[in-house]
């Protein structure tokens, strides 16, 4: 039996020999936990729900978090973990060995019971074998199924067999007021749902075309009465640029004006996203924010959101799917121009239908767009 009171099954504890766990048996929980997750900015967003899931089981126990230095705001923006330690960004190998053999050792001082490594690298092992944690788990990094369904099954391997993701992260509530303010200052009436389309894929063939997301958001203002969100980095201000341009007066564009901890907030506000694979819609997905995921040369079934508040447009069924090159053999990238704006305001329209027997999100009721 598991501190939760379930029967552990061997199989659900060890699946490859490649990855070390050693589950919590006792009869009461764990005290003192450490997670880490140190990159990208998507990838931490998917512990996340996770992480208030185990939270609400174990309120009193200490919970911190182990990232690196992007992605510190992430985690840092929640009223969720007592610390947020941060591994600096170092270059060398020799460097990177050097700072987890002092973060492993200065660790074990605060003498963690348990470790989830949802990382599992060298450098993380390093660090997770110096601080001595008696139970501990790590995360399956090259299983084709998604990146959620394996961050759930760390969680599981290291006793917690109960547990489900939680989408209503506890974002500070200061953060969440200042995202609001800064809307109402750029033209949001406070009432009108708020959509995000983001054309914010790594490569052309990751990204949906330009004139489909503008043909979608012009459908979402005319037929939905929709305030358009456009957020990110000024890698994609050119293409912002060019959406707002499209529907003046019923975009909020604000790429390149939002710290990773505001876009977060903002997000928070969202009544749904369209967006290409990327850090943001993974953000938004995992806090329970209706989803419409656009992969083109990416591995969909090592990264599409899960839940029933997602939709997923994928390139698997083609013989050229998943490719993951930057430049499209047949020079179309027909694995994304083949979705229409009509398909995409259809999916998303069916998603938030209010004849959904299934809740949209667990975390509040938005308006609908």
């Amino acid at each position: 039996m598991n501190f939760l009171g379930e029967r552990v099954s061997p199989d659900r504890l060890v699946r490859t020999e490649d990855i070390s766990n050693n589950p919590w048996m006792g009869d009461n929980p764990p005290e003192r936990i450490l997670v880490i997750r140190l990159h990208a900015i998507g990838d931490v967003a998917i512990t996340l729900p996770l992480c208030t899931a185990i939270r609400k089981m174990l309120p009193d126990a200490r919970i911190d978090f182990l990232t690196c230095e992007a992605s510190r705001d992430l985690p840092g923006a929640l009223q969720l973990f007592d610390t947020v330690h941060v591994l600096p960004d170092i270059r060398t190998r020799w460097g990177r060995a050097a700072a987890a053999m002092r973060w492993g050792t200065s660790l074990a001082k605060l003498r963690y019971e348990m470790v989830i490594d949802l990382q599992r690298n060298w450098v993380t092992r390093i660090i997770r074998r110096l601080s001595i944690p008696p139970f501990w788990a790590e995360f399956d990094r090259f299983s084709s199924t998604p990146a959620g369904e394996r961050a759930l099954e760390t969680f599981i391997s290291a006793g917690f067999l109960g547990i489900r993701p939680d989408y209503d992260l506890p974002v500070k509530e200061s953060l969440v007021a200042s995202a609001r303010g800064r809307l109402l200052s750029l033209g949001w009436d406070g009432i009108a749902p708020l959509v995000c389309v983001n054309p914010a894929g790594l490569w052309k063939t990751r990204n949906w075309p330009l004139e489909q997301y503008a043909d979608l958001a012009t459908m979402l203002v005319n037929r939905k009465q929709a305030s358009i969100v456009l957020m990110g980095d000024e890698r994609i201000a050119e293409s912002g640029r060019r959406l707002a341009g499209s529907i003046p007066g019923h975009v909020i564009n604000l790429i390149g004006q939002t710290s990773l901890a505001e876009a977060f907030a903002t997000v928070q506000l969202l009544s749904a996203i369209v967006s290409d694979d990327s850090g943001l819609m993974h953000m938004a997905w995992n806090s329970g924010v209706p989803t419409i995921a656009l992969f083109g040369s990416s591995r969909h079934d090592w990264s599409a959101p899960l839940g029933v508040h997602t939709r997923t447009f994928h390139s698997g069924d083609l013989e050229c799917g998943a490719c993951m090159s930057p430049e499209c053999r047949y020079g179309d990238v027909h694995c994304l121009t083949r979705y229409t704006a009509e398909s995409m305001f259809q999916a998303l329209h069916d998603l938030l239908s209010p004849s959904e027997t299934t809740p949209v999100s667990e975390r509040d009721q938005r308006s609908p767009p």
